[in-house]
């Protein structure tokens, strides 16, 4: 994509500079994940979102990767992203654990979604991961063919509200609480718009209801819920066309002059391939004891092959369907 020459910037000045994560201290770590928080942010502000999703993720990496004995993770649990304690480290990469319900599990790296990092005070971690979520659904909008962007956004604010809700149950402040409450609402209100752009209206429902029975009087919430309606209405609307259209064909194909012509050639081929071992008629033999005739078993194997057919055809059809609701949902 060609950009004006008036559209270009310069480089902001921590873009020049290459800051070293190696050998830090827990209070320089600290500071790092703050410092690289906003540098993601201003370059989130300019729309530039492939740079700030870099930052997000080096500030993550700096405090959500290393797994110890005793720590808390958000691990991938038959598809929903839980809390979980770590009870023992394997060498070979698998950790034993113990989820909320008190259940025991051995996982492996792979399960790992996020290690929550213990001291963060102010919820960085879920701030981080709610403005990646935003940059990839910026991404979603600048390219719709690619639905990973979307897919991950789901990802990222399944991780971040299962840590919010981690965190409230853990709080025991008035003041921690309400401001968890709102973190909870903006997760949920940006899984939303990615369930949606993942043509998953059900679940984008369900959150923005969730958010509505915190707070009545969210407007975002209120606007994700109608244009789920906008879409749903188009999707009906597109299968009721393509329904007509099955039908549409099938009288076509049953009914047309070609239609009835191409079924007398199938029949004739079915006849002209039957075994002639037996010079005995037995047709009028098979009426009297009731069992179809050879020519009305011929004529039910074109059927089943004109009904097979169509069901290739509508399935097609279906795909079609589904791939213009993933369009629009993204």
């Amino acid at each position: 994509m060609e950009v004006p020459v008036t559209d270009l910037i310069p480089l902001l000045d921590f873009e020049k500079e290459d800051i070293p994560t190696n050998n830090k201290t827990d209070d320089d770590i600290d500071t790092l994940v703050q410092q690289y928080k906003e540098f993601g942010d201003q370059l989130l502000r300019l729309n530039d979102y492939t740079c700030a999703i870099s930052y997000y993720e080096t500030a993550l990496h700096l405090v959500s990767t290393k797994v110890d004995i005793g720590g808390t993770i958000v691990v991938n649990k038959e598809g929903h992203a839980v809390i979980a304690e770590i009870d023992y480290v394997e060498d070979e990469g698998t950790y034993d654990i113990t989820l909320p319900s008190g259940d025991e599990s051995t996982i492996t790296q792979k399960d790992v979604l996020l290690v929550v990092w213990m001291k963060d005070s102010s919820f960085l971690q879920v701030k981080i991961l709610l403005n990646l979520c935003r940059c990839l659904l910026k991404l979603a909008d600048v390219d719709t063919r690619l639905a990973i962007w979307a897919k991950q956004a789901v990802k990222g604010s399944s991780v971040a509200l299962t840590l919010c809700e981690y965190y409230v149950s853990e709080s025991t402040d008035e003041k921690t609480t309400l401001e968890l409450t709102s973190l909870v609402e903006k997760t949920r209100l940006v899984r939303s718009r990615a369930f949606i752009r993942s043509s998953k209206l059900k679940n984008a429902t369900v959150d923005a209801k969730k958010v509505l029975a915190i707070n009545s009087t969210n407007r975002e919430a209120q606007s994700i819920l109608s244009e789920i309606k906008v879409v749903d209405h188009y999707n009906k609307s597109l299968d009721k066309k393509i329904s007509k259209e099955v039908c549409r064909w099938v009288q076509t194909a049953t009914s047309s002059a070609e239609g009835s012509s191409a079924m007398d050639r199938m029949d004739n081929d079915l006849v002209s391939e039957e075994p002639k071992e037996e010079t005995v008629d037995k047709s009028n033999d098979d009426e009297k004891n009731g069992k179809p005739t050879l020519e009305v078993e011929d004529k039910r194997i074109v059927m089943s092959q004109l009904c097979g057919t169509v069901v290739l055809v509508v399935a097609l059809l279906i795909g079609i369907w589904d791939m213009n609701t993933r369009k629009i949902g993204e």
